[in-house]
């Protein structure tokens, strides 16, 4: 009995952090800790990563060479990159990861840490969470990363929809002056974790353009 209250103390005083789940140790060490000691790990066909630049030439980057289609938009709130993946399972949702520069210039400019600030606000009436801000070092820079969930009625046009929950992989990167990207991909809950790694990729072969550039 001594020896199970003791095991049991020990898992509860176990640092927070080592049980928090952590999306980006998980993308990197994933393939190491599905592997079976003495064997070798099984490798899933993977699609060739290409360089990808759009026309403004405001950031280079690799995407998948399949099955990823980008699109490049002027809206009410700027130009933005968006990069359409596949279907989720309800055939609601295209997952999609969308690049988007902000600065003086932007409508309805936010400095970095308001923006921040805002795009994790949570909202009742879509049940929106997010996550905690946590500091991710890629070659482009110091990152700053976390998560969104929240329930939108999917297709958002008028007629018949349907609730559906959504996952947001969002990084901030901080460039020259005021200026920050906003790099965010956005799937299906039911699936966010097969594009882990995806998007982690992407952050890694991000690199800026242009004036902004460090």
């Amino acid at each position: 009995m001594r020896i199970r209250i003791s095991l049991a103390v020990l898992v509860l005083l176990a640092p927070a952090a080592a049980r928090a789940e952590d999306w980006l140790l998980s993308a990197e060490n994933a393939a190491r800790a599905a592997a079976i000691p003495g064997e070798a790990a099984p490798e899933k066909p993977k699609s060739a990563w290409l360089p990808f630049a759009p026309t403004a030439k405001t950031f280079t980057a690799e995407l998948p060479s399949s099955g990823w289609h980008p699109v490049e938009e002027e809206g009410a709130v700027g130009a933005v990159v968006r990069v359409f993946g596949p279907e989720d399972p309800s055939g609601l949702l295209r997952a999609a990861l969308s690049v988007r520069i902000i600065d003086r210039d932007s409508p309805s400019f936010l400095p970095v840490k308001r923006g921040v600030d805002a795009m994790r606000a949570a909202d009742p009436a879509t049940s929106r969470e997010a996550t905690p801000v946590r500091p991710l070092r890629v070659p482009a820079g110091l990152a700053r990363i976390f998560e969104v969930t929240e329930t939108r009625r999917l297709p958002a046009d008028e007629g018949p929809s349907a609730p559906l929950q959504l996952h947001h992989y969002v990084a901030v990167l901080p460039q020259g002056g005021e200026a920050y990207f906003v790099i965010r991909l956005v799937t299906a809950r039911a699936d966010y974790l097969d594009y882990r790694d995806d998007f982690v990729r992407f952050l890694k072969s991000f690199r800026p353009l242009g004036a902004g550039a460090r």
